[in-house]
Protein backbone atom coordinates (compact mmCIF):
# COMPACT_ATOMS: atom_id res chain seq x y z
CA UNK A 1 0.00 0.00 0.00
CA UNK A 2 1.64 3.18 -0.83
CA UNK A 3 2.11 6.19 1.74
CA UNK A 4 -0.56 8.12 -0.14
CA UNK A 5 -3.67 5.18 0.59
CA UNK A 6 -1.90 4.68 4.26
CA UNK A 7 -2.72 8.57 4.94
CA UNK A 8 -5.95 8.35 3.34
CA UNK A 9 -7.11 5.32 5.93
CA UNK A 10 -5.97 6.72 8.96
CA UNK A 11 -7.83 10.24 7.82
CA UNK A 12 -10.96 7.55 7.33
CA UNK A 13 -10.32 5.75 10.53
CA UNK A 14 -9.81 9.44 12.55
CA UNK A 15 -13.07 10.32 10.86
CA UNK A 16 -15.08 7.29 11.03
CA UNK A 17 -14.00 7.19 15.08
CA UNK A 18 -14.60 10.57 15.48
CA UNK A 19 -18.37 10.06 13.70
CA UNK A 20 -18.75 7.34 16.59
CA UNK A 21 -17.53 8.66 19.33
CA UNK A 22 -20.09 12.19 18.37
CA UNK A 23 -22.99 9.42 18.12
CA UNK A 24 -22.58 7.45 21.05
CA UNK A 25 -22.18 10.62 23.38
CA UNK A 26 -24.92 12.05 21.68
CA UNK A 27 -26.99 9.01 22.32
CA UNK A 28 -25.80 9.28 25.80
CA UNK A 29 -26.94 12.93 26.25
CA UNK A 30 -30.44 11.91 25.40
CA UNK A 31 -30.48 8.74 27.54
CA UNK A 32 -29.54 11.06 30.64
CA UNK A 33 -32.52 13.20 28.98
CA UNK A 34 -34.88 10.58 29.61
CA UNK A 35 -33.82 8.74 33.16
CA UNK A 36 -31.13 11.21 34.51
CA UNK A 37 -32.52 14.24 34.25
CA UNK A 38 -32.50 16.67 36.98
CA UNK A 39 -35.06 16.37 39.75
CA UNK A 40 -37.32 19.65 40.49
CA UNK A 41 -37.33 21.14 44.41
CA UNK A 42 -40.15 21.09 46.01
CA UNK A 43 -40.21 24.53 46.85
CA UNK A 44 -39.28 25.57 43.42
CA UNK A 45 -42.25 23.88 41.98
CA UNK A 46 -44.72 25.56 44.34
CA UNK A 47 -43.53 28.57 43.36
CA UNK A 48 -43.91 27.72 39.68
CA UNK A 49 -47.41 26.02 40.08
CA UNK A 50 -48.43 29.52 42.50
CA UNK A 51 -49.44 27.67 45.32
CA UNK A 52 -49.26 29.45 48.39
CA UNK A 53 -50.32 26.84 50.64
CA UNK A 54 -52.42 23.62 50.61
CA UNK A 55 -54.87 25.36 52.67
CA UNK A 56 -56.16 26.97 49.46
CA UNK A 57 -57.02 23.44 48.56
CA UNK A 58 -58.60 22.49 51.46
CA UNK A 59 -55.74 20.44 52.71
CA UNK A 60 -54.97 20.90 56.33
CA UNK A 61 -53.44 18.68 58.53
CA UNK A 62 -50.70 16.97 56.67
CA UNK A 63 -48.41 14.31 58.33
CA UNK A 64 -45.12 13.74 56.87
CA UNK A 65 -45.07 10.21 54.35
CA UNK A 66 -41.94 7.71 54.03
CA UNK A 67 -42.00 4.80 52.57
CA UNK A 68 -39.22 2.42 51.68
CA UNK A 69 -39.80 1.26 48.05
CA UNK A 70 -37.56 -0.99 46.13
CA UNK A 71 -34.72 0.06 47.44
CA UNK A 72 -35.66 3.63 47.69
CA UNK A 73 -37.35 6.10 50.02
CA UNK A 74 -40.24 7.86 48.81
CA UNK A 75 -41.42 10.97 50.69
CA UNK A 76 -44.88 13.00 50.76
CA UNK A 77 -47.68 14.57 52.79
CA UNK A 78 -50.34 12.53 54.32
CA UNK A 79 -53.87 14.00 54.81
CA UNK A 80 -56.05 11.76 57.12
CA UNK A 81 -59.83 12.16 57.43
CA UNK A 82 -61.91 12.03 60.47
CA UNK A 83 -63.27 8.64 59.89
CA UNK A 84 -60.46 6.61 59.36
CA UNK A 85 -60.57 2.81 57.56
CA UNK A 86 -62.54 4.79 54.89
CA UNK A 87 -61.52 5.59 51.94
CA UNK A 88 -58.36 6.66 50.31
CA UNK A 89 -57.20 9.55 47.40
CA UNK A 90 -53.75 8.78 45.65
CA UNK A 91 -52.18 11.63 43.83
CA UNK A 92 -49.45 11.21 41.04
CA UNK A 93 -47.80 13.98 39.78
CA UNK A 94 -45.94 14.72 36.03
CA UNK A 95 -42.77 14.25 34.80
CA UNK A 96 -39.92 16.93 36.27
CA UNK A 97 -43.03 17.88 39.32
CA UNK A 98 -43.59 16.80 42.92
CA UNK A 99 -46.59 16.08 45.16
CA UNK A 100 -47.72 19.64 44.84
CA UNK A 101 -48.55 19.07 41.31
CA UNK A 102 -51.78 17.03 42.19
CA UNK A 103 -53.00 19.66 44.90
CA UNK A 104 -55.17 21.28 42.48
CA UNK A 105 -57.49 18.60 41.93
CA UNK A 106 -57.79 17.79 45.53
CA UNK A 107 -61.60 19.28 45.94
CA UNK A 108 -62.94 17.60 43.03
CA UNK A 109 -62.59 14.62 46.04
CA UNK A 110 -63.47 16.73 48.72
CA UNK A 111 -67.10 14.89 48.66
CA UNK A 112 -66.12 11.92 49.71
CA UNK A 113 -64.35 12.43 52.70
CA UNK A 114 -61.42 9.96 52.05
CA UNK A 115 -57.91 10.07 53.17
CA UNK A 116 -55.69 11.87 50.57
CA UNK A 117 -52.01 11.10 49.94
CA UNK A 118 -49.25 13.26 47.79
CA UNK A 119 -45.90 11.37 47.44
CA UNK A 120 -42.99 12.23 45.04
CA UNK A 121 -42.29 10.00 42.56
CA UNK A 122 -38.97 8.46 42.52
CA UNK A 123 -35.92 10.93 41.19
CA UNK A 124 -38.93 13.90 41.91
CA UNK A 125 -38.83 16.31 44.96
CA UNK A 126 -37.83 14.47 47.64
CA UNK A 127 -38.00 10.91 46.82
CA UNK A 128 -34.53 9.09 46.30
CA UNK A 129 -33.85 6.93 42.95
CA UNK A 130 -30.79 7.65 40.93
CA UNK A 131 -33.26 7.14 37.50
CA UNK A 132 -36.78 7.38 36.25
CA UNK A 133 -38.22 5.03 34.52
CA UNK A 134 -41.49 6.38 32.98
CA UNK A 135 -43.76 3.54 34.84
CA UNK A 136 -41.44 0.96 34.79
CA UNK A 137 -40.63 1.20 38.40
CA UNK A 138 -42.95 3.75 39.29
CA UNK A 139 -45.76 1.81 38.81
CA UNK A 140 -44.86 -0.45 41.57
CA UNK A 141 -43.93 2.00 43.89
CA UNK A 142 -47.71 2.99 43.52
CA UNK A 143 -48.91 -0.45 44.27
CA UNK A 144 -46.72 -0.06 47.47
CA UNK A 145 -48.09 3.17 48.46
CA UNK A 146 -51.62 2.09 48.07
CA UNK A 147 -50.75 -1.13 50.06
CA UNK A 148 -49.11 0.81 52.89
CA UNK A 149 -52.85 2.90 52.81
CA UNK A 150 -54.14 -0.72 52.90
CA UNK A 151 -52.01 -1.75 55.88
CA UNK A 152 -52.45 1.68 58.35
CA UNK A 153 -56.26 2.57 56.96
CA UNK A 154 -57.81 -0.77 57.14
CA UNK A 155 -58.47 -0.02 53.57
CA UNK A 156 -59.31 -2.49 50.53
CA UNK A 157 -58.46 -1.58 47.10
CA UNK A 158 -61.86 -0.54 46.29
CA UNK A 159 -61.52 1.99 48.56
CA UNK A 160 -58.88 3.80 47.34
CA UNK A 161 -59.07 6.38 44.12
CA UNK A 162 -55.97 7.52 41.66
CA UNK A 163 -56.11 10.62 40.09
CA UNK A 164 -52.97 11.11 37.86
CA UNK A 165 -51.72 13.67 35.93
CA UNK A 166 -49.48 13.45 32.78
CA UNK A 167 -46.68 10.35 33.10
CA UNK A 168 -48.96 10.18 36.97
CA UNK A 169 -51.62 9.38 34.74
CA UNK A 170 -49.82 6.97 32.81
CA UNK A 171 -47.79 5.08 35.74
CA UNK A 172 -51.38 5.30 37.45
CA UNK A 173 -52.90 3.10 34.52
CA UNK A 174 -50.08 0.71 34.32
CA UNK A 175 -50.13 0.04 37.91
CA UNK A 176 -53.69 -1.21 37.01
CA UNK A 177 -52.86 -2.94 34.28
CA UNK A 178 -49.95 -4.46 35.06
CA UNK A 179 -51.30 -5.85 38.39
CA UNK A 180 -54.75 -7.01 37.23
CA UNK A 181 -55.93 -5.32 40.41
CA UNK A 182 -59.23 -3.20 41.63
CA UNK A 183 -59.40 0.40 42.60
CA UNK A 184 -62.29 2.51 42.81
CA UNK A 185 -61.22 4.32 40.32
CA UNK A 186 -58.37 6.58 38.04
CA UNK A 187 -58.48 9.43 36.67
CA UNK A 188 -56.03 10.40 34.05
CA UNK A 189 -55.05 13.50 33.11
CA UNK A 190 -53.16 13.64 29.42
CA UNK A 191 -51.67 10.51 29.81
CA UNK A 192 -49.35 8.65 26.96
CA UNK A 193 -49.69 5.84 25.43
CA UNK A 194 -46.26 4.43 26.07
CA UNK A 195 -42.84 5.82 26.12
CA UNK A 196 -41.43 4.68 22.83
CA UNK A 197 -44.13 6.44 20.79
CA UNK A 198 -43.83 10.21 23.11
CA UNK A 199 -40.21 9.68 22.71
CA UNK A 200 -40.48 9.97 18.93
CA UNK A 201 -43.10 12.84 19.22
CA UNK A 202 -41.23 14.68 21.75
CA UNK A 203 -37.88 14.10 20.02
CA UNK A 204 -39.31 15.03 16.26
CA UNK A 205 -40.92 18.10 17.91
CA UNK A 206 -37.49 19.51 19.88
CA UNK A 207 -34.78 18.20 17.35
CA UNK A 208 -36.63 16.88 14.03
CA UNK A 209 -36.68 14.24 12.27
CA UNK A 210 -32.49 13.56 12.86
CA UNK A 211 -33.41 12.31 16.51
CA UNK A 212 -34.43 9.17 15.08
CA UNK A 213 -30.79 8.56 14.29
CA UNK A 214 -30.08 8.58 17.72
CA UNK A 215 -33.49 7.22 19.43
CA UNK A 216 -31.96 3.16 19.27
CA UNK A 217 -29.03 3.67 21.32
CA UNK A 218 -30.10 6.37 23.70
CA UNK A 219 -32.85 3.67 24.96
CA UNK A 220 -30.18 0.85 24.67
CA UNK A 221 -28.08 2.96 26.96
CA UNK A 222 -31.17 4.39 29.05
CA UNK A 223 -32.10 0.70 30.04
CA UNK A 224 -28.81 -0.49 30.77
CA UNK A 225 -27.92 2.62 33.07
CA UNK A 226 -31.31 2.23 34.71
CA UNK A 227 -32.41 -1.26 34.47
CA UNK A 228 -35.55 -1.30 32.90
CA UNK A 229 -37.23 -1.97 29.85
CA UNK A 230 -38.59 0.45 27.88
CA UNK A 231 -40.88 -1.86 25.84
CA UNK A 232 -43.11 -2.69 29.51
CA UNK A 233 -43.54 0.99 29.90
CA UNK A 234 -46.71 0.92 27.95
CA UNK A 235 -50.32 1.63 29.15
CA UNK A 236 -51.55 0.06 26.63
CA UNK A 237 -49.22 -3.29 26.58
CA UNK A 238 -51.97 -4.18 29.08
CA UNK A 239 -55.16 -1.69 28.68
CA UNK A 240 -57.21 -4.73 28.33
CA UNK A 241 -56.47 -6.14 31.86
CA UNK A 242 -57.75 -2.95 33.77
CA UNK A 243 -60.69 -3.95 35.66
CA UNK A 244 -60.82 -0.27 37.18
CA UNK A 245 -63.00 2.29 35.84
CA UNK A 246 -61.38 4.73 33.67
CA UNK A 247 -62.02 8.52 33.05
CA UNK A 248 -59.38 9.63 30.42
CA UNK A 249 -59.17 13.51 29.73
CA UNK A 250 -56.86 15.49 27.37
CA UNK A 251 -56.40 19.00 25.99
CA UNK A 252 -56.97 19.08 22.24
CA UNK A 253 -54.79 21.49 22.22
CA UNK A 254 -51.92 19.65 23.87
CA UNK A 255 -48.52 20.04 21.51
CA UNK A 256 -46.62 18.23 24.87
CA UNK A 257 -48.32 14.88 24.63
CA UNK A 258 -50.72 14.26 21.50
CA UNK A 259 -54.29 13.83 22.45
CA UNK A 260 -53.95 10.60 20.58
CA UNK A 261 -52.35 9.01 23.04
CA UNK A 262 -55.93 9.25 25.68
CA UNK A 263 -57.51 7.59 22.72
CA UNK A 264 -55.35 5.43 21.70
CA UNK A 265 -55.57 4.55 25.35
CA UNK A 266 -59.58 4.54 25.72
CA UNK A 267 -59.91 2.27 22.85
CA UNK A 268 -57.64 -0.61 24.41
CA UNK A 269 -59.43 -0.30 27.38
CA UNK A 270 -61.55 -3.72 26.63
CA UNK A 271 -61.91 -5.25 29.55
CA UNK A 272 -64.07 -2.17 30.88
CA UNK A 273 -68.09 -1.38 29.52
CA UNK A 274 -68.89 1.90 28.04
CA UNK A 275 -70.67 2.45 31.67
CA UNK A 276 -67.00 1.96 33.26
CA UNK A 277 -65.11 4.36 31.26
CA UNK A 278 -65.37 7.92 29.68
CA UNK A 279 -63.09 9.77 27.99
CA UNK A 280 -63.61 14.05 27.36
CA UNK A 281 -61.63 16.11 25.45
CA UNK A 282 -61.27 19.67 26.93
CA UNK A 283 -61.19 22.88 24.02
CA UNK A 284 -60.70 25.76 25.42
CA UNK A 285 -56.69 26.10 24.70
CA UNK A 286 -55.39 24.66 27.66
CA UNK A 287 -51.51 23.12 27.67
CA UNK A 288 -50.41 19.88 28.84
CA UNK A 289 -51.82 18.68 32.04
CA UNK A 290 -53.48 22.37 32.46
CA UNK A 291 -57.14 21.78 31.64
CA UNK A 292 -58.59 22.39 34.71
CA UNK A 293 -55.79 25.66 35.41
CA UNK A 294 -58.05 27.03 32.30
CA UNK A 295 -61.56 26.11 32.77
CA UNK A 296 -61.97 24.57 36.64
CA UNK A 297 -65.64 24.55 36.57
CA UNK A 298 -66.60 22.74 32.96
CA UNK A 299 -63.34 20.10 34.24
CA UNK A 300 -64.73 19.51 37.44
CA UNK A 301 -68.43 18.95 36.35
CA UNK A 302 -66.73 16.32 33.67
CA UNK A 303 -64.87 14.52 36.00
CA UNK A 304 -68.06 14.14 38.81
CA UNK A 305 -70.20 13.31 36.02
CA UNK A 306 -68.40 10.10 35.74
CA UNK A 307 -67.96 9.62 39.40
CA UNK A 308 -71.44 9.88 39.39
CA UNK A 309 -72.03 7.44 36.97
CA UNK A 310 -69.91 4.78 38.56
CA UNK A 311 -71.59 5.75 41.63
CA UNK A 312 -67.83 6.51 43.01
CA UNK A 313 -68.94 7.43 46.49
CA UNK A 314 -70.42 3.75 46.80
CA UNK A 315 -67.28 2.01 45.71
CA UNK A 316 -65.08 4.03 47.95
CA UNK A 317 -67.13 3.23 51.20
CA UNK A 318 -66.24 0.05 50.63
CA UNK A 319 -70.04 -1.20 49.90
CA UNK A 320 -68.33 -3.55 47.48
CA UNK A 321 -66.47 -6.34 48.83
CA UNK A 322 -64.25 -7.60 46.00
CA UNK A 323 -60.75 -7.46 48.39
Amino acid sequence: MSKSNKKKGKILAGVVIVIGVMYFGVSWYFSSVLVDFEPRPLEEDRTNLKIESPAQFGLEGAQDFELESQGILLKGWFYPSESAGKCAIVYHHGFTGTRYGGMKYAPIFARYGCDQLFFDARRHGESGGDFGTFGFHEKQDLLNVIDWLKKERGLKDLNIGIMGESFGAATSLMAAGFSGREFAFIVAESPYRDLPGIVVQRGEADYGPIIHLFIPMAFFFAEWRADFDADLTSVIAKADQIKTPVFLIHSRQDTYTAPENSEAVYKSLSGLSDAEKGIYFTDWNAKHARSIDTNREVFTNQVETFLDKIDAGRRLTGTDTTP
